[in-house]
């Protein structure tokens, strides 16, 4: 006997529930196949078995597959700002640039949900319309949730330029390391074991930790460079509050709240 048949007794049994928690379940079923098979595994028919509701019952609350499909989208890309929010809110005891990067990858590699929005791109799905589409590329899609990021980012580097006599900094380049910030969060998450593998850096978790470190410092010295003592500003007079740099690390405090804050994932 196939292994991979249910026994009718085996089904869950249909019971009385309200819409919300329907339409709940079957978006909790939807992404659990998804993240197993990708969007071919999502089946209305093996949905409703699952969780004890007829395809009838399925398209009474979504209307058709394909506007599961997007609902599914939806509520995987809040649940991602969601989840990523809860993380950073939460203050970890090592250095806050790494620890902002870890955060990234938990949430994109072991919580799925890079694998989610790739497949969804792989799909044709690109995210350029409804609340995914203004949140990514903003209203008139010139720009969303890492142009803000970068704006918040050049805000700190203005100030830090102006304490240290320095020129303004390029606000292109603090674009293009956001960037750079986003496709390797989404890269590292899917393929970050292979390529560490590959470049013979090792193939222990450990080893993509390390890289990701590395890479979070390597970061944190694109946007924030050290300067040598002597090409640092002269000091204030008495008494004048100092918005200096500290010594050896001339980076803000917490960079992962400074990011994370900049689209409203974090309450001041």
């Amino acid at each position: 006997m196939n292994k991979n048949v249910h026994k009718a007794s085996d089904a869950p049994r249909r019971r009385r529930r309200t819409a919300d928690v329907a339409r709940r379940e079957i978006l909790d079923a939807a992404k659990k196949r998804l993240m197993e098979g990708g969007p071919d595994n999502v089946r209305l028919k093996q949905i409703g078995e699952e969780i004890g509701l007829s395809h009838s019952s399925i398209l009474h609350h979504f209307g058709s597959r394909d506007a599961l499909m997007e609902a599914l989208r939806e509520d995987a890309f809040g649940a991602l700002a969601q989840d990523l929010a809860a993380r950073l809110a939460t203050p970890g005891d090592g250095d806050p640039t790494i620890d902002f990067f870890e955060k990234v990858a938990e949430t994109l590699g072991q919580q799925g949900y890079g694998r989610l929005l790739a497949w969804q791109m792989m799909s044709g799905n690109v995210p350029n319309r409804g609340s995914i589409g203004r949140t990514v590329l903003g209203p008139d899609g010139s720009g969303g949730l890492l142009r803000g990021v970068a704006g918040h980012l050049q805000k700190i580097r203005d100030g830090r330029a102006k304490a240290l006599g320095e020129a303004e900094p390029d606000l292109e380049e603090t674009r293009r390391v956001v960037a750079m910030i986003g496709c390797f969060a989404l890269g590292e998450a899917l393929a970050g074991h292979l390529m560490v593998r590959s470049a013979g850096l090792g193939s222990e978790p450990e080893d993509r930790r390390v890289f990701r470190a590395w890479v979070a410092k390597l970061t944190e010295r694109a946007l924030f460079p050290e300067v040598p003592d002597a090409d640092r500003a002269e000091p204030r007079d008495a008494g004048t509050e100092s918005t200096d740099v500290p010594r050896g690390r001339p980076a803000p405090k917490n960079l992962a709240h400074e990011i994370s804050s900049a689209n409203g994932l974090l309450d001041d």
